[in-house]
């Protein structure tokens, strides 16, 4: 329990830092920062992870309610398709986005324009990818387990699966049975009887 709770927080931070670090990607971009000198570009590498540390800490802190209940659902179903956690972050990312947008005063410039909101996905996607390569990929427990099968009963009714025994496969039919399934008619006797008869009884003349 302790080693899954561990797997959950070491995904969830690694998503969080790597969505803060691609909302500071489209702010500064890495075309921007090759095109400096050497020194310049090293100062503005050391302040974009700065900025990535704190984006992330702040998207932990919004997403931290949903993640949770992300995290939870899949452990429990043992979900480990990427396509779960990646969706789940574009959703948490848009959640973000119109929460930002709730925020904004008047007159002030808006982040609602296809830039910041193509930020804002592609933030959300990565780290719904990062999430599942630390974390979702082994949902529930080992990739060697099998996932929890369903076909439990309203009721909780014991559960149905590859447990269950195969049937049997059908015998052939006995060799003291005829194909109708009914014993044989005493079709030998004759035939025993003529040898006994031939062997136990006085020769004739010739």
């Amino acid at each position: 329990m302790f080693g899954r709770l561990l797997r959950v927080l070491i995904g969830f931070l690694a998503a969080c830092f790597g969505a803060g670090l691609t909302m500071v990607l489209f702010v500064l971009t890495p075309a921007e920062i090759t095109g400096l000198p050497p020194d310049v570009a090293s100062d503005r590498l050391a302040k974009a992870a700065e900025l990535a540390a704190a984006v992330g800490v702040h998207t932990a802190l919004f997403a931290a309610p949903f993640a949770l209940v992300v995290a939870a659902v899949g452990e429990a179903l043992r979900n480990r398709n990427w396509t779960f956690y990646a969706l789940a972050g574009l959703v948490i990312a848009g959640l973000g986005f119109l929460a930002q947008h709730s925020t904004e005063v008047e007159g002030q410039p808006t982040i609602v324009n296809n830039y910041a909101l193509t930020a804002y996905i592609t933030a959300g996607f990565i780290g719904g990818l990062l999430y599942w390569l630390l974390s979702g990929r082994l949902a529930g427990g080992r990739v060697g387990e099998p996932a929890i099968q369903a076909g439990t009963t309203a009721m909780g009714g014991a559960i149905t699966g590859p447990s269950t025994p195969a049937a049997r496969p059908a015998q052939a039919p006995s060799a003291k049975t005829d194909t109708s399934g009914k014993p044989p008619n005493n079709r030998d006797k004759p035939v025993e009887s003529a040898a006994t008869g031939a062997g136990n009884g006085t020769p004739k003349k010739a």
